[in-house]
């Protein structure tokens, strides 16, 4: 009699797309950092004259502020940290539903700086979200191999790996990313983890 798995597609959502450089509400490897120093306030959404256009963007952006994407488009125009320009325009354009569009623009930072791991998170992201879970699984992979401990990634690729039935592989990434994590998404990790037990 065959086993059958009690996980059901698209069950749990993988961890959502990151921004580039998003150190003021992150710390490293995207861990969340309650200590961090509280965003400076923009007065009228004006650059500074003596300001970094991306640092600009950027604040914006955490304020869901839609000017946010003029400031990156200008950041790219003056060759100022472009690669997580682009990035961050994937994930605004990945937020309101326009997957061509964020993978286009996931890409295009990635052809800047070819080991931007949050742009191949988030193009692993957006293939998973397409159902493309082999080039996902690619992608979530490269990002291990430049940050191998950036833990979301384990979480997402082992619902990659589920999503194909490579029980085995699931198993590991879940075991890594509960390594890494242990005290985050604890429920669902060990449901998934024994599930996982009793069919390999």
């Amino acid at each position: 009699m065959a086993k059958i798995i009690p996980y059901q597609k698209r069950r749990f959502q993988p961890i959502d797309f990151i921004r580039a450089d998003d150190l003021m509400s992150t710390g490293p490897a995207g861990q969340l950092n309650l200590f961090a120093p509280p965003i400076p306030s923009i007065e009228n959404n004006t650059l500074p004259l003596s300001g970094n256009v991306f640092d600009f963007a950027l604040k914006l952006d955490l304020r869901n502020d839609p000017t946010a994407e003029d400031y990156y488009l200008r950041s790219i125009e003056n060759n100022e940290n472009t690669a997580p320009s682009l990035c961050n325009l994937g994930v605004i354009a990945a937020h309101k539903q326009k997957m061509v569009e964020a993978l286009d623009f996931f890409t295009k930072a990635l052809i800047e700086d070819p080991r931007h791991f949050e742009s191949h998170f988030n193009l692993a992201n957006a293939y998973f979200s397409l159902g493309q879970f082999r080039l996902a699984i690619l992608h979530f992979q490269l990002v291990i191999q430049i940050a191998p401990n950036f833990a979301d990634v384990y979480f997402n690729l082992g619902l990659a790996f589920l999503e194909i039935e490579d029980l085995k592989a699931a198993n590991i990434a879940f075991q890594n990313y509960k390594v890494l994590k242990p005290d985050q998404h604890t429920d669902h990790i060990n449901l998934l983890l024994q599930s996982l037990a009793s069919l390999i």
